[in-house]
């Protein structure tokens, strides 16, 4: 391609990173000429950041992330004008913006995020690459291989893929990371590196940064890493299942709640979603794996975190999920302890209130008798999913304080109220789109209001929030698709009855 510039480009959206990837730079570079280049693979192989560098080294390519299309009003000739910087009126429709590419000089656009577009832009992008003038190469960067189009362009050679194993460290870029980042490490550490987390460069950035942070070595890096992101890397991962129509296999297969066929693997393998080709077939990757407490295939032991994440479904009917095993309880009490100190802010309630208000009648001596008979209980169910070793990563009760590690917990109210908030603020901002699928997120894992026994001033208004939020989620679905907004149909909610018993009908 030619340096002439054409017209102001726009700049990437933040400074490329302190490591420059020459390999995969000279690999953009070296297919320049092909009519389309793609960069598939999961979230955290890279793309974007080499999207950006090579867009600083080359002022003839424009970049364009993409991300989600939110307002109703907006498609993707005229977003990607917009970005592109040429002409608005150019996005008027897919043969303007094509006339437009058409007028540049010879140039490349990168355009990042394909996997967020909405089937109907992806159409309308399918035209843009095709019917693209010769003299504009067009790079797009996806985690998933289904959206870049025709499938037959991955197999006529008219496509250059980098993909998640060409995407992946290797030994040498490690090295380089290390000694940037001032980090001791011999060829067997970096084996190991490289081994455990899969060359993912999002964990061997993070692992490396971790032992910089704590001026180590490389040694146990990557289970360093896990036990200080761990909650941040799976909270990614289940905002990635809630954003995708596959999201519920991708939960059941990290939580190991039910099968997951030969199929799904494959459907989740296509949408860039965490799995992996395996010789025997497919495994989620093998840090995600760990990260959930999933043994198989893809885990190594050598690397699972101290503590798997708690997955509590608090709306409805109370359940309790560790390790991919349900919590069996010994008593209803148990339970409702348990459910008690998941509703805390930190997690933990003194003894003192503790017996107030599971034993508000009983004298001091017998409450506190029945609080340690409920501790034992629960400590009893742990161990059922548990090693006796773990137990104590989860539940305390040795102090003046009940402690439960509630940060470990993935709770479905918490992920209920956030898709609300979302919906709210795109509310304001008119994205119309947006609400609607965040509205329809939190009505999906809606299963019954919020139901706290024994009932606290905190809790019941909390309970009272749910209540009139799934009001809310409803009342909003009805009137957007009365708007005309992509609504998909309303669907009878597992329980259409709220703690105020209003019953919202469609």
């Amino acid at each position: 391609m030619s340096t002439g510039v054409p017209g102001p480009a726009r700049t990437p959206k933040k400074p490329t990173q302190i490591l420059a990837r020459e390999r995969l730079l000279t690999w953009l570079e070296r297919h320049d000429t092909m009519p389309l280049r793609a960069l598939i693979a999961p979230a955290g192989f890279g793309k974007t950041t080499l999207l950006e560098q090579y867009a600083s080294r080359h002022p003839n390519c424009r970049y364009a992330s993409i991300g989600r299309i939110r307002r109703v009003t907006d498609r993707l000739p005229m977003v990607l004008c917009e970005r592109l910087g040429l002409p608005l009126e150019s996005g008027r429709s897919v043969e303007a913006a094509i006339a437009a590419l058409d007028a540049l000089p010879q140039c490349e656009i990168a355009i990042d995020e394909v996997d967020a577009l909405r089937p109907d832009d992806l159409d309308a992008l399918a035209m843009i690459v095709l019917q693209a003038p010769p003299h504009v190469g067009i790079i797009l960067a996806s985690r998933s291989r289904t959206t870049i189009g025709d499938p037959r362009r991955l197999l006529d050679g008219t496509t250059a893929i980098l993909d998640a194993s060409q995407l992946a460290f290797t030994a040498s870029e490690a090295a380089e990371l290390c000694d940037l980042a001032a980090v001791e490490a011999g060829d067997a550490q970096i084996a190991q590196l490289l081994r455990e987390s899969e060359g993912w460069p999002l964990v061997v950035a993070g692992a490396i940064r971790v032992a910089s942070e704590a001026e180590r070595n490389l040694n146990d890096a990557v289970r360093r890493w896990s036990v200080q992101r761990g909650a941040a890397f799976r909270e990614m991962i289940v905002a990635d299942a809630a954003a995708c129509e596959l999201g519920p296999v991708l939960l059941r297969l990290c939580s190991s709640d039910g099968l997951v066929s030969i199929d799904e693997m494959h459907a989740l393998e296509r949408a860039g979603l965490f799995v992996r080709r395996t010789e025997n077939g497919y495994g989620l990757l093998r840090v995600a794996a760990a990260a959930f407490d999933v043994h198989g295939d893809a885990a190594d032991l050598s690397t699972l975190p101290d503590a798997a994440p708690i997955f509590a479904q608090m709306l409805g009917e109370f359940e309790v999920r560790i390790a991919g095993r349900r919590v069996e309880w010994v008593r209803r009490k148990d339970a409702l302890l348990f459910k008690y100190l998941l509703l805390e802010p930190l997690g933990r309630a003194s003894r003192a209130e503790l017996c107030e208000v599971f034993w508000p009648t009983h004298d001091r001596q017998q409450a506190a008798q029945n609080l340690r008979t409920t501790c034992s209980n629960v400590r009893s169910a742990l161990r059922r999913c548990l090693p006796d070793s773990r137990v104590d990563l989860y539940f305390q009760a040795d102090g003046r304080d009940v402690k439960l590690r509630n940060d470990l917990a993935v709770t479905d109210l918490t992920r209920f109220l956030a898709h609300v908030g979302a919906a709210r603020e795109a509310m304001t901002e008119q994205r119309l789109d947006r609400a609607v699928e965040a509205y329809e997120a939190a009505r999906a894992l809606y299963r019954g209001p919020l139901i706290v026994d024994p009932p606290t001033p905190a809790h019941e208004a909390l309970a009272r929030e749910v209540d009139e939020s799934f009001n809310e989620v409803q009342r909003h679905l009805t009137a957007l698709r009365r708007l005309g907004a992509d609504v998909v149909p309303l669907r009878p909610a597992t329980s259409a009855r709220t703690v105020s018993e209003i019953v919202v009908s469609a």
